[in-house]
């Protein structure tokens, strides 16, 4: 079960949002409140449409190992926009919810207008040090290490926000005890550099200046393979812009997309 939501009246057009790695569907909601503010209780014709893939937030945590593929992932949501009858819409991907975002595209390019990439991982995937994957096993039983971990990968973060500490420890620490270390795994070796180069979409990527967790390198290389795909650095944020800054996040959004 892909568990999603649908908040409808925000937006001009509908936006498809994915998430990163240990993360939810809640790390959209900041930027959701932005929206809130800015559609001022006038009833919009889009809706903001969120999915959580395997193992996060509320959908069901993979049996093992072979259900964590990103190609399935990207297949799920498919499915869920083809149950809602919804599109084309836009995609809007974080970190490993970018890739999932690209690879979307490939697969179905007419059920979708705009891409925007929030620091993705590349298309070559990423290669984790073995004590990453060690760290996540550990991860599983020390809440307190979790949240330095996630903590790490978000700019001029603040461990003591409720936001912090009630969502993204939260989300992340079941996360990492229901799909944990197998994403990372599930990146190691994927290249999905000549599928991405069939696909006619417009894609932004953007990758923060301080970005401490995937190259900024791999994140141009992915906007070269578009064919009709831009790239853009944002100065003074991080790996999440989503959650650093959903104002500003929110303006590259409507900018772009609408």
């Amino acid at each position: 079960m892909i568990n999603y939501e649908v908040h409808e009246g925000l937006v001009p057009e509908d936006v498809f949002c994915i998430h990163g790695n240990l993360a939810s569907n809640r790390w959209w909601y900041p930027a959701e409140e932005v929206w809130k503010k800015q559609a001022a209780g006038n009833k919009l014709p889009g809706a903001l449409i969120y999915a959580e893939f395997r193992g996060c937030g509320k959908s069901t945590a993979p049996n093992d190992a072979s259900e964590v593929n990103l190609h399935t992932f990207a297949e799920d949501f498919i499915a869920v926009l083809k149950k809602l009858n919804r599109g084309p819409v836009h995609l809007v991907g974080h970190s490993t919810g970018g890739l999932i975002a690209a690879m979307m595209m490939a697969k179905e390019p007419t059920m979708f207008k705009k891409a925007l990439l929030l620091d993705s991982v590349g298309a070559k995937g990423v290669t984790f040090d073995r004590s990453m994957i060690a760290a996540f096993e550990q991860m599983k039983q020390d809440k307190n290490l979790t949240a330095a971990v996630i903590g790490s990968t978000i700019h001029n973060n603040n461990p003591e926000s409720d936001f912090f500490r009630q969502v993204v420890v939260e989300d992340a620490f079941h996360a990492v005890k229901t799909v944990g270390h197998w994403v990372l795994e599930a990146l190691d070796g994927l290249d999905i550099r000549d599928q991405l180069k069939t696909v006619e979409n417009e894609v932004l990527v953007v990758h923060g200046e301080e970005d401490k967790l995937l190259p900024l390198d791999d994140s141009k290389a992915l906007a070269g393979l578009f064919k009709h795909g831009k790239f853009q650095t944002l100065p003074g944020l991080g790996h999440c812009p989503n959650i650093e800054s959903p104002e500003k996040f929110v303006a590259l959004a409507n900018g772009f997309l609408f």
